[in-house]
């Protein structure tokens, strides 16, 4: 790790909010902390992580940009890294800075929901809410492109969390999978992009692509770039046609609807492309598509937002609207553009975010956001109308708002002289339509709603509570206060020097509002006096409106393309008949044909040498080989041809402990091990489900197997035999084309022990050379663990058995069919003692695994299948009850959860001392603790217990589900219906 390690810190501290409120989804925490108390401490949090980068961070990057890199991939120069500098900063500032103002305005607007609770739920909205900044953070600071679209589709991710936080309600369900759907199609698109910049500038980093932009605009990819970036940045910040995603997010809590309209996910796309401006602007292509886009998008919004009655969607369009207006200024290769950028980013954030607080107030205490109910309301909410006419006036561009000098500097911009002739007319005409819409807007939104006539009378709010006042109050003040003082010197030079980063040269920024009489300052009196004038005469407007038929809009056109997509799914889908026999002929079918094209067809020319291979069959281990490969070879069969179920399970057990025996022979001794426990743990398994399959389905299928063989075996015979000839052609190419020389052997040979203390290479390998693939691999198998458990515990309601003319069909077969169980059977005290005396054994067994699996073979894979193999012996014994009682530690979605934590925290620990993700640190040198010859307190030695934790959970997750699955309990609704929601 290079560069300034500060950079980590807003970063870190946010993460760690994420993690503190995720901690609450624990009821007895939950119940022990409280909402008010997580509230404050995450608030605290969010507030340092703003201060760190305004006190810390931004006064050096001013100076000259901050960098850190962590290298990833050195063979292919792939790095992941951070970037700060003054246009960082600015997104950097806003996305803490109102991120802190929602936490706060949280903490009130779900008070009431929770304050007679000890199990309440918000943890689950802090938890997302911290995660989305997170990714929104890192998103603006990236350093590098790979960097920045990791954090690019974590945005997506927990965006759609946040939008499907009411999971219960189906347009919440509908609004998130709608901007997962577009938001992550347009992500493949930019990662394409990024692929094609990277490798055309020779770098992935953020200054190798800023100082290449004449390489980047003279390649003949030039125009495929633009439009791959162009999708994946329009998506994300709602530019038509991709725009209809935004209204339908307003399912999402109002506080994280104001965080994601005014300061975060649509401004990612407008961050983008402004910060590849240097790169890839100045080209008449990024011109027209930019400014054309923005065009449209900001008449659009304008024009859409006036027809909506509910609050939050008019506010949802007019951001669609402004959203249009930064992309234009982005499209215009001029300093004046940059200068409206950065002064419409800063006066958006402000004046959105709190009218959109202003809009959570109404509905928190009136009870609608329908503007046809609200009306008067002023009386009882004084201040929340105050607050909301103060921004409202910044969103109308009046003077003496901040908004005022972000409408004039765009106007300025519409009439400059360097645009295109045929766009002289064009920009100013809908720059003025917009504005006028707009200012209609921002009027209806304060005048319908506090003002005028009241519409229902059987509404009588109260005034919010003050945090709900205060939240909203600050940016509204801020959006005046700017106006109003002596131009902040400090603050344009702040704002002059994040323009001409996104300009690519320099930019003067003045903050005074008037400027003199001018061509903008008239054209902002037509757009004010348009506006009031549409504002008064809204109620026919509308009613034109809502008479035009939408029957071929967007909305429309995205429900006809996912109709298609479920339409040939269904037709993929009947594709499928559910035989299990006809999907493996189908793909050993296709294995076959494959390699037969790919060898005879296409002509591949292999040239094999068969001097290097030697059979010697003499001595006892060559005889022991054959006799195991028969014993492989037997069981295998001894599966198909067995008819009950039970001798059928142990045959394959008996099949996968001789491969474990011809393992050990080659000799592998860690892959033997690992063999060995996971084929006993799947026998275990296996017969469990066993137990619990109904009779009647077991018979079912077996009378499929043995009955209807007759035209299948020959088929079956067939496919078996040349899948078998091509496998075996192909590995014996493979052992005899490979070089017989491995760079890897050698280098793991050699340094196992100088680098990471370990005397066996294996264990070297899994969790510190490749710690990455490992970390994955539990990951992966803890999903896999809930999976299998959500689908056992559905399983067990659906309908099983098989029709009464099936039965009376095969009567005679099923009479001869004889099947055992062991649920319910009563077990001897004696059984009970070896129960007792297994689970301490194999404790005891694992502990040493993981505690010497540095110098001996074994690890905490194999640690985790040995514990649980003792647990799945207590299931068959005791029964899923007993179990419950006699093991309360037994909490397998906690042992999942720490162990992935420890993981973590493990690589974190290695990064910060090692300077790599899951490097080599060993703590008890470090600690001068001695320990006995063989044990080592390292970071392997921690990453082994995590492994160890989160294979337990995930296998005694499944073993639960096995025991007991046609019953709820307490931790598996906990996962489905809660948890993981």
């Amino acid at each position: 790790m290079t560069g300034t390690p500060i950079l980590l810190l807003p970063l870190l501290v946010v993460l760690l909010g994420a993690f503190a409120a995720s901690f609450c989804g624990s009821r007895r925490l939950r119940s022990r902390v409280g909402f008010p108390t997580l509230s404050w401490f995450l608030t605290a949090l969010m507030l340092v992580s703003f201060l760190v980068l305004l006190l810390g961070i931004t006064p050096a990057a001013l100076q000259e940009p901050l960098g850190l890199r962590i290298t990833w991939i050195p063979s292919t120069g792939l790095n992941l890294g951070l970037y700060f500098d003054a246009f960082t900063a600015l997104f950097a500032l806003l996305v803490t800075g109102i991120g802190t103002l929602i936490v706060l305005y949280s903490r009130y607007y779900f008070q009431e929901d929770n304050s007679n609770r000890p199990d309440w739920g918000e943890w689950r909205f802090y938890a997302y809410l911290f995660l989305f900044t997170f990714a929104m953070l890192g998103l603006v600071m990236a350093g590098d492109l790979i960097t920045l679209f990791i954090f690019w589709e974590g945005t997506s991710i927990a965006s759609f969390l946040l939008i499907a936080y009411k999971y219960k309600d189906p347009a919440a369900r509908r609004g998130a999978f709608k901007s997962l759907l577009i938001t992550g199609g347009g992500g493949i698109a930019l990662l394409l992009g990024f692929l094609l910049i990277g490798t055309t500038a020779g770098g992935y980093s953020i200054p190798t692509v800023l100082t290449s932009g004449e390489l980047l605009r003279t390649s003949s990819l030039y125009p495929l770039m633009l439009l791959l970036i162009a999708i994946g940045a329009t998506t994300k910040s709602a530019q038509f046609p991709a725009h209809v995603w935004l209204p339908d997010a307003m399912s999402a809590p109002t506080p994280a609807s104001a965080f994601l309209h005014s300061a975060t996910m649509v401004k990612a796309g407008i961050y983008l492309i402004a910060r590849l401006n240097p790169a890839l602007g100045q080209t008449e292509e990024w011109f027209w598509v930019f400014s054309t886009i923005g065009l449209i998008t900001m008449l659009t919004g304008a024009y859409l937002g006036l027809k909506q009655n509910d609050l939050k969607a008019l506010l949802a369009y007019s951001t669609i609207s402004q959203l249009g207006v930064l992309v234009l200024l982005i499209g215009q290769d001029t300093d004046i553009a940059f200068k409206a950028l950065v002064i419409g980013v800063i006066a958006h954030a402000l004046y959105k975010s709190a009218l959109f607080l202003i809009a959570g107030n109404v509905d928190h205490e009136a009870g609608t956001r329908d503007l046809r109910r609200l009306g008067g309301i002023g009386r009882w909410m004084p201040f929340s109308m105050a607050i909301a006419a103060l921004a409202g006036l910044s969103m109308a561009g009046l003077p003496p708002m901040f908004g005022f000098l972000a409408k004039e500097t765009l106007l300025a911009t519409a009439v400059h002289p360097s645009l295109p002739t045929n766009v002289s007319g064009i920009f100013p005409a809908a720059t003025v339509v917009a504005g006028a819409l707009i200012l209609a807007q921002a009027v209806m939104f304060v005048w319908d709603t506090f003002l005028g006539k009241q519409r229902d009378d059987s509404i009588h709010p109260h005034e919010a509570p003050w945090g709900m006042l205060l939240a909203p109050l600050v940016p509204a003040f801020f959006s005046i206060l700017l106006g109003l003082l002596p131009e902040p010197e400090q603050l344009a030079t702040f704002l002059a020097r994040a323009a001409g980063i996104a300009y690519g040269g320099e930019v003067k920024v003045s903050l005074a509002l008037w400027a003199g009489l001018t061509v903008p300052l008239l054209l902002s009196a037509v757009a004010v006096a348009s506006g009031l004038l549409i504002f008064a005469f809204r109620k026919q407007i509308r009613q034109v409106q809502s008479q035009v038929n939408e029957r071929y809009s967007l909305n429309t056109v995205y429900a006809w393309l996912l109709g298609l997509i479920d339409h040939a799914a269904y037709r993929i889908i009947q594709l499928q008949n559910g035989s299990l026999r006809t999907y493996l002929s189908v793909i050993i079918g296709g294995m076959i044909l494959t390699t037969f094209l790919f060898v005879v067809l296409i002509g591949v020319g292999i040239q094999i040498n068969f001097s290097p291979l030697s059979f010697d069959f003499r001595g006892e281990i060559a005889l022991l080989r054959i006799f195991t490969l028969f014993m492989v070879v037997g069981a295998s069969l001894a599966t198909i041809f067995l008819r009950r179920d039970l001798s059928a399970i142990i045959a394959l057990g008996a099949s996968g402990l001789a491969v474990a025996v011809i393992m050990v022979l080659e000799p592998a001794p860690d892959v033997a091990l690992v063999q060995i426990v996971v084929d006993i743990l799947a026998v275990v398994i296996l017969t469990l489900a066993l137990s619990k399959i109904p009779r009647a389905q077991r018979q079912a299928a077996q009378i499929s197997n043995f009955l209807d063989r007759g035209s299948g075996v020959g088929r079956d015979g067939m496919i078996a035999v040349f899948s078998g000839l091509i496998v075996s052609s192909v590995n014996l190419v493979a052992l005899v084309t490979r070089p017989r020389f491995s760079a890897a052997t050698d280098f793991f040979t050699a340094n196992a022990k100088a680098l990471t203390g370990a005397k066996d290479i294996v264990g070297a390998i899994v969790v510190d050379f490749r710690a990455y693939d490992t970390f994955i691999e539990i990951v992966v198998f803890s999903l896999a663990g809930l999976g299998i458990s959500a689908i056992l515990r559905k399983a067990a309601h659906a309908p099983h058995g098989v029709s009464q003319e099936h039965r009376g069909k095969f009567q005679p077969f099923l009479e001869q069919i004889q099947t055992t169980g062991i649920s319910g059977t009563q077990t001897s005290s004696f059984i009970h003692a070896l129960a007792y005396l297994s689970l301490p054994l194999s404790l005891v067994i694992g502990s040493v695994h993981v505690l010497y699996g540095h110098d001996q073979p074994g690890d905490g894979f194999t640690a985790g299948v040995i514990v649980s193999l003792a647990i799945g012996f207590w299931y068959v014994i005791f029964g899923y009850e007993g179990v419950r009682s006699r093991l309360t530690w037994l909490k397998p979605v906690l042992l999942i959860g720490w162990g992935i934590l420890l993981a973590l925290v493990t690589g974190l620990g290695s990064l910060l001392i090692a300077g790599a993700f899951f490097g080599h640190v060993d703590y008890g040198a470090l600690l001068g603790i001695r320990l006995p010859t063989g044990v080592n307190l390292s970071s392997a030695l921690m990453f082994e217990i995590s492994i160890l934790l989160a294979v337990l959970g995930s296998a005694s997750l499944i073993l639960d589900g096995l025991g007991h699955p046609g019953e709820d309990h307490a931790e598996a609704d906990h996962i489905t219906d809660g948890g993981l929601a």
